[in-house]
């Protein structure tokens, strides 16, 4: 309180105090639906994204394919020539280790291991990544291999299931529970990682998820019996192909909006700051019965 009491303010005259804060409330509320506008650009194109990696994975990309019902309410119809397939007969599971485990008297080895945080929709953040204390004669069950799809067992319902393609980035590298690394082997994993990060494949997870207040999470068991469509291998490289070009478009754009975002708050930021030590002189810029 000693210090807060001694701190030093600047004080114009009352007048001018009114007319700073008119000219500030008419200048950020500019500035703020400015921002408003750019959030919601990024929000449409978030949206505009998703569409894009969800038809693109369901319908393929010639708009006369003869069509199917998948026999899956989900999913709906997909390309005639194009099988549906469950996950379980693509790939292998391998769920990560728990932490807080006894491990008194056995001998253990600490690793880096990724935990939810370090695993983005599309990406992965390794800024933090943490240190786990796994059992030496373990390491070989909760390594990460190359190639690997990493998806999310849990958290909000929209990043149910989310992940990415572990790549080798950091060798060697375990995972904890809430992690499942998917390893294909009748399926392409760049293809099934886009099919995860589909609207269908989300509906999928959310309707088979343990659900509690805006949080939701699936089993292995559940993940496994998640019907992929498989166009031809040929056909699948072309439609990941166009896919890339088309997100990326997206993603330069919200990369934009985004740069455009933090722009304006710094000068939201930087003329507050300016008014209210006088490096602004708002007396001549302010009419005096919009002042009063």
């Amino acid at each position: 309180m000693k210090d807060i009491g001694s701190f030093c303010v600047g004080m114009p005259s009352y007048n001018e105090q009114q007319k700073i804060s008119t000219f500030l409330d008419h200048e950020t509320a500019k500035i703020d639906a400015l921002i408003a506008e750019q959030q919601r650009l990024i929000e449409l194109l978030q949206e505009k994204r998703q569409a894009v990696i969800s038809h693109a994975v369901t319908k393929g990309l010639n708009p006369h394919a003869p069509m199917k019902n998948s026999g899956v309410e989900w999913l709906g119809e997909v390309p005639e020539h194009w099988e549906v397939t469950p996950l379980k007969h693509l790939a292998t599971v391998q769920t990560g280790m728990a932490k807080g485990k006894d491990l008194e008297g056995i001998e253990t080895v600490d690793v880096p291991y990724l935990r939810v945080a370090n695993v983005q929709d599309g990406y992965l953040d390794l800024d933090e990544v943490h240190l786990l204390s796994v059992p030496i004669t373990s390491i070989d069950r909760y390594l990460l291999k190359d190639g690997d799809v990493l998806m999310n067992e849990g958290g909000d319902f929209d990043k149910l299931g989310r992940g990415c393609i572990w790549s080798g980035e950091i060798e060697p590298c375990v995972h904890q529970n809430h992690v499942f690394a998917v390893r294909p082997h009748s399926v392409a994993g760049e293809w099934l990682n886009a099919y995860t990060t589909s609207k269908a494949a989300n509906s999928y997870f959310i309707s088979r998820s343990k659900q509690s207040t805006n949080l939701a999470s699936i089993s292995s068991s559940n993940l496994m019996g998640l019907s992929v469509p498989l166009p031809p291998a040929e056909e699948a490289r072309g439609i990941l192909v166009r896919l890339n070009e088309l997100v990326k478009e997206i993603d330069d754009l919200k990369h934009s909006a985004t740069q455009a975002t933090d722009l304006l708050q710094e000068r939201r930021s930087a003329l507050i700051s300016a008014a209210v030590t006088g490096q602004i002189d708002v007396r001549g810029l302010v009419p005096e019965a919009e002042a009063a």
